[in-house]
């Protein structure tokens, strides 16, 4: 996919591709490296040079990037005495030597600028500002070694920090949030650089799904250059997917779209791609003055300057017109329950409740907590059962049978569980499943930071509580589909799997499995897991990600139009309250094939398969363009001469353009003067209207694109309905 998505990203307008560089990945064991698949580092930065954009290498090795362990290797945590982040020895030897790994595998590629190579910028660490103080004096001396060992790596271009305000010459301290234009380096000779400049915010399950409008990101961008700005990057441009157990925690999903320009799949996403092109184009063709001075500004307001942007046309904003869908409810499925429990010889028995981190070392997101409770003649049996966890999930079972659900969120991971309990007497089971739903990534000393199970009580029973956390309990790390690699392709015709007319549905911990055509395309699929639970899905032994449909965001705070005036948050436009994070997920096309496809899937809660669909874009699209009398003509039609942007053309344009080049506009479902209604794919015509579907249909239709001047006089329109109404021309057109 990295072809198109670059291509994609050149054409709105960008010069750099920031990328980080994730440590977990690309040193999974000990002095054991991986360079290779989609986790090729030289194969990305030179298919980026060869695109004729520049690379800005965010090696940290530290990245947050609501990436599973901020990309630390979890190998790194088990190394005797050391402290991650702060003046400890032996991280910062680890540290070293993986900086030093990758600048020489930079360098033996020549690809760092001064070598030809695209490589403009390098950055260590990142976002340590942000939590410094919590770590004191050592931090501040971390801080130092970080930027004399980053210079020492002589990589011949500069090196930069984020959000460091005590960065050391010649470190460039960068700002990082959703307005820069404020902001100003600790030195006079250091430029004024933005890393990261939210285009929307990471998605979490259980919560909406935040947006940030394009006016307001637009405008923050314009306001930066206009104070002296250098450099500015979109966090995200392109977000994608966490696949596998890739995502970060607590809670974070599986979708990485972040509201970007280019969403999820690798589609533009509009306005928002076009109208930040166009405002790129704008910012280009005044770079020769905005660099040639600083700036003077006279304030005549809040928000409000001399000098200020206008709102331009939004522009050829398109969206798919339909998608085409693989119904499973007919497919043959098979399914393996899993067992309840202890279920292998690797299990052991520790006094006292274990944190789960330490103990399953990340090779699963699951940790079983099992013990007994005996119960004589004489006692009562029925109280309750209160169990307290450090986070994230957890299922208990006792007797073998489920008991109860317990989960936190993204901002409190903690939860506790307190269901009324009816004890058989002699010996009774406890089983706890404690889930694991990506690693803490952010935070000062986030990396020993806990999970699992840590208090056990029986409560409200005639003979008092019973703290029974500190008895004897059994572990086994992991589910026993995954020690048998349900999963793998290897394993689809094993005789684990069972079979019959009756799909067994709403059952938890039960793995599913079944065979799909992909749709005809060669886009990216989707599936749809909306009739799902919780847990895990796979696409021919490839990790979709986690899957929690079932778990709803708050029903308020939403805001399907949202004002983009003011100061703007991570929570202030936010969408699809009171319904799930998400439900469709990702799969690309290139990880399947023509022929039966294979897909499992972990449920963890319970939930019916056959309803599960898959989906792909069809090859037709609409595209829409909406352009208002009082808008500026397209920005690449202005002309800079020695006192002003001067138009070739009085007239703003409205334009369309289909996004894939092999495409042709086929029809108009829509074009309109005056004031038209709706949205793109649902435009009625207003009280004020002309039709100029035939004019529209003359000049578009069998091209790839078209621009059509707007009219400011129609023979159509009603004068009395029409007066004093700012016009607008609104075109709805399919491509295919």
């Amino acid at each position: 996919m990295w072809p198109e998505i670059i291509r994609l990203s050149k054409e709105g307008g960008l010069d750099v591709i920031e990328t980080y560089v994730f440590w977990n990945n690309h040193e999974p064991e000990r002095g054991q490296y991986y360079f290779e698949g989609r986790f090729d580092l030289v194969k990305f930065v030179k298919t980026v040079q060869e695109a004729g954009l520049l690379v800005h290498l965010r090696i940290g090795p530290y990245a947050c990037a609501e990436w599973n362990y901020g990309g630390f290797p979890m190998w790194l945590h088990f190394l005797p005495g050391i402290q991650f982040r702060t003046n400890n020895a032996i991280f910062k030897n680890e540290m070293k030597r993986f900086l030093a790994k990758v600048v020489n595998l930079m360098k033996e590629e020549r690809l760092f600028a001064s070598q030809g190579g695209p490589i403009i910028l390098a950055q260590v660490e990142n976002e340590y500002g942000n939590v410094e103080s919590s770590y004191g004096q050592p931090g501040e001396l971390y801080v130092q070694w970080a930027a004399k060992t980053a210079v020492s790596l002589n990589t011949t271009v500069p090196w930069v920090m984020c959000a460091q305000g005590d960065a050391p010459d010649p470190i460039i301290n960068t700002c990082n949030g959703f307005y820069c234009d404020q902001f100003t380096p600790n030195s006079p000779s250091k430029p004024k650089m933005w890393t990261e400049n939210y285009s929307g915010w990471f998605l979490s399950f259980g919560y909406p799904i935040p947006y940030r409008p394009v006016e307001d990101l637009a405008f923050s961008v314009a306001r930066f250059f206009e104070y002296g700005g250098t450099f500015q990057n979109y966090y995200m441009y392109f977000g994608g997917t966490n696949f596998g157990r890739t995502a970060g925690g607590p809670l974070v999903a599986t979708s990485y779209d972040y509201d970007a320009p280019i969403d999820e799949y690798g589609f533009i996403r509009q306005p928002k791609w076009g109208h930040l092109r166009d405002l790129h184009k704008a910012i280009k063709l005044c770079e020769e003055y905005l660099i040639s001075s600083d700036p003077t500004l006279e304030k005549l307001g809040r928000n409000l300057e001399v000098v200020s942007q206008r709102h331009p046309a939004e522009n050829a904003f398109t969206r798919s017109t339909s998608t085409h869908e693989v119904s499973l409810a007919t497919s043959d499925w098979s399914w393996y329950q899993e067992y309840v429990g202890i279920w292998g010889t690797n299990s052991f028995t520790k006094s006292g409740l274990l944190e789960q981190i330490n103990t399953t070392k990340d090779t699963s997101d699951f940790l079983w907590y099992s013990t007994s409770i005996y119960v004589n003649s004489t006692e009562d049996r029925d109280g309750f059962l209160n169990v307290q966890s450090m986070g994230h999930v957890a299922l208990v079972f006792v007797n073998k049978k489920l008991l109860g659900l317990g989960y936190g969120n993204h901002d409190d991971e903690k939860f506790s569980i307190a269901q009324r309990i009816s004890l058989e007497e002699g010996i009774n089971t406890l089983d706890i499943l404690s889930m694991m739903v990506g690693l803490q990534n952010y935070g000062p000393w986030f990396d020993v930071q806990g999970a699992g199970i840590d208090e056990v009580v029986l409560a409200g029973f005639m003979n008092g509580n019973r703290d029974i956390s500190s008895q004897n309990w059994t572990y086994q790390v992991g589910l026993k589909g995954e020690h048998l690699g349900l999963d793998k392709i290897s394993l689809a015709n094993s005789s684990y799997w069972s079979h019959g007319s009756s799909l067994p549905v709403a059952n938890s911990l039960i793995w599913y499995k079944t065979t799909f055509l992909s749709p005809q395309g060669k886009g990216p699929l989707a599936l749809n897991l909306s009739s799902m639970g919780k847990g895990q899905a796979w696409v021919n032994g490839h990790g979709i990600g986690r899957y929690w449909p079932a778990y709803l965001s708050p029903p308020t705070g939403c805001t399907e139009n949202c004002d983009y005036r003011g100061n703007h948050d991570s929570s202030t436009c936010q969408r699809k309250c009171g319904q799930p994070t998400q439900t469709l997920y990702h799969v690309p096309r290139a990880w399947v094939h023509s022929g039966e496809n294979l897909l499992v899937l972990h449920e963890e809660l319970g939930g019916d398969p056959s309803k599960i669909t898959v989906l792909t874009q069809t090859d037709a699209e609409v595209i829409c363009s909406v352009v208002s009398e009082d808008d500026p003509p397209p920005v690449d039609s202005w002309k800079p001469n020695t006192n002003e942007l001067v138009s070739r053309q009085s007239q703003p344009e409205v334009r369309l353009a289909c996004s894939d080049e092999r495409r042709l506009i086929s029809s108009i479902n829509f074009a309109g003067f005056g004031n038209p209604g709706g949205n793109c794919g649902s435009f009625v015509p207003g009280d004020c209207h002309a039709d100029m579907s035939s004019f529209v249909r003359k000049a578009c239709v069998g091209k790839k694109g078209c621009s059509i001047p707007v009219m400011t006089e129609s023979e159509e329109l009603d004068d009395g309905l029409c007066s004093g109404l700012v016009k607008r021309f609104a075109v709805e057109a399919v491509c295919s």
